[in-house]
């Protein structure tokens, strides 16, 4: 009798498994299809941008190859393809290089809005900073140092690696357009940097020989003080003498 019961009670365990499975099997067949999708999709997403990186290695190569034989403007031709079709990180690096080319023909204003774009595009911090502080070079010569300023703050107040650079170049845009103070303060601070090279401090010495040698003196606060009229004896009572002189005048 024992193994009739216990016949019956695995019938009854598989009919309630089978109930079951019918009730919550296409969910979780479902659910097992969507996973296995999913990391199929995955690695196919991931060979495609390994195939995608692999052609866009070549590309550049191929178009680095064109720069060193001094075929410049198939170069730049290729550069131009890869920074519009190509994938980010090679994107960025085709545009810094036809900013360079740029730069290297003369063409400033050219090469500062490649520069700029690359700045904008790169997905690592450092090779933004890199095109922003070029950009900033490359457009020297026509920015204001309030521009130049405005343009390399992020840089200074991050603290990177192109901090120092970049407060050089304000400082030189100061001196350029005679700001001896701010052209000063800027100097002294790279002068006095712990992480100043000796070439960066040399040049900050030979800046700030420069403004000594130009900038106007300024005058002494002391000194500006004594200049200005006294307005108390300006306006003090007459003495002696002036008030005899006024009484005469008046009989008179």
């Amino acid at each position: 009798m024992v193994d009739v019961f216990d016949e019956v009670e695995e019938e009854l365990r598989k009919e309630r498994y089978m109930q079951m499975l019918r009730s919550w099997g296409p969910w979780v067949l479902g659910a097992a299809v969507t996973v296995i999708a999913g990391v199929a999709g995955y690695q196919g997403w991931r060979a495609w941008q390994e195939n995608q990186s692999a052609q866009a290695s070549a590309q550049f190569a191929d178009a680095r190859a064109l720069h060193e034989a001094g075929q410049t403007d198939a170069a730049l031709e290729a550069y131009a393809l890869l920074a519009s079709e190509g994938p980010r990180g090679y994107a960025t690096l085709s545009l810094l290089h036809q900013a360079a080319l740029a730069s290297e023909a003369g063409d400033n204003a050219e090469a500062a809005r490649l520069y700029e774009e690359a700045g904008q595009r790169s997905p690592v911090a450092l090779i933004r900073d890199l095109a922003r502080y070029q950009s900033a070079v490359a457009g020297f010569d026509t920015l204001s140092s309030d521009d130049l300023a405005l343009r390399l703050d992020p840089l200074v107040s991050g603290g990177g690696g192109f901090a120092l650079l970049s407060r050089e170049l304000i400082g030189a845009a100061a001196l350029r357009d005679e700001r001896w103070s701010e052209a000063r303060r800027h100097y002294e601070f790279v002068q006095l940097s712990i992480d100043a090279s000796e070439a960066m401090r040399s040049r900050a010495r030979d800046a700030l020989a420069v403004i000594m040698r130009e900038a106007p003196e300024e005058v002494p606060a002391d000194a500006a003080a004594d200049e200005l009229p006294d307005l108390a004896d300006t306006n003090a009572a007459p003495g002696p003498a002036e008030t005899a002189a006024e009484e005469e005048d008046t009989v008179e």
